[in-house]
């Protein structure tokens, strides 16, 4: 798991903010997968979004269905 600076995180939750539903979801999920190997559980540790929510846009980015 890499650490991100606190920099770095707090931007990613000011993006996350910024978006809403399935968008907001989609990116979540984009940033798990490319920074925590798609483990929701990390990105919870590391950024604090819900683990619900990033397993719920990992499965609407591999499905398709939103």
């Amino acid at each position: 798991m890499p650490t991100l600076s606190k920099q770095y995180i707090a931007t990613l939750k000011n993006a996350a903010k910024k978006l809403t539903g399935s968008k907001r979801r989609a990116f979540e999920a984009q940033v798990t997968i490319d920074y925590y190997d798609a483990k929701a559980y990390l990105a919870e540790q590391a950024i604090g979004w819900d683990r619900k929510t990033i397993a719920l846009g990992l499965n609407e980015l591999r499905t398709g269905i939103i």
